[in-house]
């Protein structure tokens, strides 16, 4: 025997949802430093140079000299003429004393002295021996000075740029849910 059945078909609901994302943007502006190079300061200072000029000889050589340097050289002169004299006078004395040797002393120192075979020394005035102009020059060195100065900074910090937008979340519905019941077997179909 069959006993009829209640059958039963469910459909359950689905739900969709719809997400918008939520977005945030950062953005970060550039600090400005704010710098600022002082210069450097630089000094150069170039002494002058010593330049001296001797122009003594130069004069001398042309008979130019000065009353010091004619005294100077006149002390010379007689200086050597002196020591000259003294080297004949001793020459002369040797000579004398040496009569008892065989010659004629007296005759021999009379033709010395009588200037025949004398060389005479001859400058001839304002003669030319060089130029005789003395130049020096004495460089000094440049002085050189660096004062480094440095740099300012300043920096000014930006904060940051935030924007947000907030995410949405809608629902809907794909699928309704349902309940279908229906009875099965109702009928009784016998055979026997």
């Amino acid at each position: 025997m069959h006993i009829p059945q209640l059958r039963m078909d469910q459909t359950y609901a689905q739900l969709g949802l719809h997400i918008q994302k939520p977005v945030q943007e950062i953005q970060q502006p550039q600090a400005d430093l704010n710098m600022k190079q002082e210069p450097a300061i630089l000094t150069i200072r170039q002494p002058k140079g010593e330049l001296s000029i001797d122009t003594t000889e130069a004069r001398s050589n042309i008979d130019m000299r000065s009353p010091a340097r004619r005294v100077k050289d006149i002390a010379a002169f007689g200086h050597r003429k002196a020591m000259e004299a003294i080297a004949r006078i001793s020459r002369e004395g040797d000579q004398l004393a040496a009569i008892e040797k065989k010659g004629n002393p007296i005759a021999d120192i009379a033709v010395q002295n009588s200037g025949i075979y004398e060389e005479q020394e001859i400058l001839a005035k304002g003669s030319l021996i060089g130029d005789g102009v003395e130049i020096h020059y004495e460089a000094k060195k440049p002085e050189i000075n660096v004062q480094v100065r440095g740099f300012r900074m300043d920096p000014e910090i930006k904060k940051p740029i935030l924007h947000y937008t907030p995410g949405k979340v809608e629902p809907y519905i794909l699928q309704k849910n349902s309940l279908h019941i229906e009875v099965v077997g109702l009928h009784i179909d016998q055979k026997r």
